[in-house]
């Protein structure tokens, strides 16, 4: 194992070398999605920088614990239920006993367990929350204000997009917490098409596809409010006019079973491609001529950073933070959220008719990220948010 792992509640036997930590994020899980690979190589770099940090998760999945630096400190709090009093006093000793000076909780369900951990301690270190959520499904909006009566009690809030941002506070009763926003990075020289050389025609060649394919890919957890299952029906509609065109999604989900019946369905099966887990999704980043995220809720998506850094062309849905990513008609198009096809077949075959468009934008998306989103950008914002100075201030 590459890192300091401490398995609670032995922890003070397995990392009593680790003394004051800096900042210590807590996470629900290690699992392989947007927030858990970014925290991981913010924890990375913050390390790099000079600053003592330390990562904290509820529960498995952690596929990507062996991802972080040696000498980034990991502790798994078991947590076990819906809600852990045992975790909750783990992460409490933890934060006492290596006197954290910030501690952030990683979007909403975490900052139960920060806001709980820290309460009334002698010596309360900053808490800060990182929210990667916009709402919640229908049924599902008593979590809403659950988490904001939680979030009440922490002292920050840092938001993936003014967006998200004006969600949250600008309610009949507003959040009083301090908030900032930080807007996501990518490494742009790992995501990039001279990183990848000819990756992206191999990746092509790998799934039985021509160079003069129209291939749509998308990244993201198989999921209903990620709206995949639009993708299919734009594809139908595309074939049905002559276009020779291919769908490949990377990611796992609930949705899976539910995208394959419906390709089955219309007689797609083999134009569609899943490929589940991907650790290296630049091939088939390189590989499409349009990247495709037709969620129904989004913040601001790592996953189309990540295309728009490798000179694709995007199509978004205007949900979260898609505005202060893309200007419609520059970098791609912005389309309505919906279950229906209609707009997305609109935008689709008009890259398709337009290779100079495409072409374009690519490189539109590409000059945005170096200018606004770079990794190194979102890094330095963190780095400011945690130094001394500001610590010393919150005290």
């Amino acid at each position: 194992m590459n890192a300091v792992v401490a398995q609670l509640p032995d922890v003070s036997a397995r990392v009593q070398h680790v003394g004051t930590l800096d900042a210590l994020f807590v996470l629900n899980n290690l699992s392989v999605g947007g927030s858990e690979v970014k925290i991981v190589g913010l924890a990375n770099e913050l390390h790099r920088r000079g600053m003592s940090v330390g990562v904290c998760y509820l529960n498995e999945p952690h596929r990507l614990r062996d991802q972080l630096h040696p000498d980034v400190p990991i502790w798994c709090l078991e947590r076990r239920g819906k809600y852990s009093i045992a975790a909750t006093k783990a992460l409490r000793r933890l934060i006492v006993e290596h006197r954290a000076r910030t501690v952030l909780a990683v979007n909403s369900y975490p900052t139960l367990y920060v806001a709980a951990a820290t309460r009334s301690l002698p010596s309360r270190p900053r808490t800060i929350v990182l929210m990667n959520t916009n709402g919640y499904p229908a049924g599902e909006e008593w979590r809403r204000y659950l988490y904001r009566s939680v979030m009440r009690l922490v002292d920050e809030t840092v938001y993936g997009s003014e967006v998200q941002r004006d969600v949250w506070i600008g309610e009949k009763h507003p959040l009083r917490t301090t908030s900032a926003v930080i807007h996501n990075g990518v490494d742009t020289e790992r995501f990039s098409i001279a990183a990848v050389a000819d990756a992206g025609s191999r990746f092509r060649e790998g799934l039985g596809l021509s160079p003069s394919t129209f291939l749509i890919g998308g990244v993201g957890r198989l999921v209903h409010e990620k709206n995949h299952i639009v993708l299919i029906d734009a594809l139908r509609e595309l074939r049905l006019r002559g276009i020779d065109a291919h769908v490949v999604i990377a990611g796992v989900g609930p949705c899976r079973e539910l995208l394959e019946e419906r390709a089955i369905a219309a007689g797609l099966q083999s134009h569609v491609t899943l490929t589940g887990v991907m650790d290296d999704v630049r091939g088939l980043l390189a590989s499409v001529d349009v990247f495709v995220l037709p969620s129904l809720t989004d913040t601001f998506s790592n996953a189309a950073l990540e295309a728009m850094s490798m000179s694709r062309p995007v199509i978004l849905s205007h949900t979260g933070g898609a505005t202060e990513m893309v200007q419609d008609g520059r970098e791609g198009f912005i389309i309505a959220p919906s279950t229906d096809a209609d707009e997305l077949v609109r935008v689709l075959c008009s890259l398709h008719a337009q290779p100079e468009l495409r072409a374009r934008m690519g490189q539109a998306s590409r000059d945005r990220i170096l200018r606004d989103f770079s990794w190194p950008a979102m890094v330095s914002a963190y780095e400011k948010l945690l130094t001394p100075s500001s610590v010393a201030a919150h005290g």
